[in-house]
């Protein structure tokens, strides 16, 4: 599993260009979690594997897995890991890291530019050769990645963000990092179904945290801890 650094600062975060701080760096995985990669957890856990003959799509993100069943697979690889950063965990990102990650900091609306460009990414306008759906994790890098070398931030699969939908400008400390609250959590980076500006790196969605389908998926990153609640004054 490859990653790559988003440096400590201030970004433009949604379509109204908030300028959020990050005051610490971090490591965004380079691609969304592949069909393989997920597997290892499935045999772990003797689970099932949610994408029938995934096999033969190995290196695609994996796809039909909840927000609960994304976390615990974070949790589960973060138990395995023993060279982390000093004062991290492997967990999902929140908006804001997801954000940061795939547009740099001048507010660009696609990872690569303010263009869209039906060549640097999976999406509807994307001339494919066989049945729309997701395309191996990587197909448009380094051409569709972000200023960080993230790839596949825009497209081929939503993924989930450890962040409760909630109105801007973001405050990761008015609870809505709490992983414990029932809540419909978010969703970037549009799929191989939507149209060129639901694929920008702004576009928000959201649904329940127990729903899964086959265009959602996820992507882990390396960061401090989220606190567990946060009460606000």
């Amino acid at each position: 599993m490859e990653f790559r650094r988003v440096p400590a600062g201030k970004f433009l975060m949604g379509d109204e260009n908030f300028a959020i701080d990050i005051p610490y760096e971090y490591w965004m995985a380079r691609y969304p979690i592949t069909n393989e990669q997920f597997n290892v957890y499935v045999k772990a856990k003797v689970h099932y594997h949610p994408v029938h003959n995934w096999e033969k799509k190995k290196d695609h993100p994996v796809v039909k897995v909840s927000w609960y069943e994304a976390m615990e697979y974070s949790k589960w690889l973060n138990s395995l890991l023993t060279e982390l950063p000093l004062n991290t965990v492997l967990r999902l990102p929140t908006e804001s890291e997801w954000e940061k990650a795939a547009r740099g900091t001048d507010g660009r609306l696609f990872p690569w530019g303010n263009d869209f460009d039906k060549n640097k990414c999976n999406s509807a306008e994307t001339e494919k050769d066989e049945t729309t759906s997701t395309t191996p994790v990587g197909l448009y890098s380094p051409h569709g990645d972000s200023p960080y070398g993230c790839a596949d931030m825009s497209g081929n699969v939503w993924e989930w963000v450890n962040s409760e939908i909630k109105e801007y400008p973001y405050n990761a400390k008015d609870g809505r990092e709490d992983e414990k609250k029932y809540v419909v959590r978010g969703t970037r980076g549009g799929c191989f179904e939507t149209l060129d500006w639901l694929v920008r790196c702004a576009n928000r969605g959201g649904i329940n945290p127990r729903g899964s389908d086959d265009t959602i998926s996820f992507r882990v990153c390396i960061a401090p801890p989220l606190p567990k609640r946060v009460f606000l004054k």
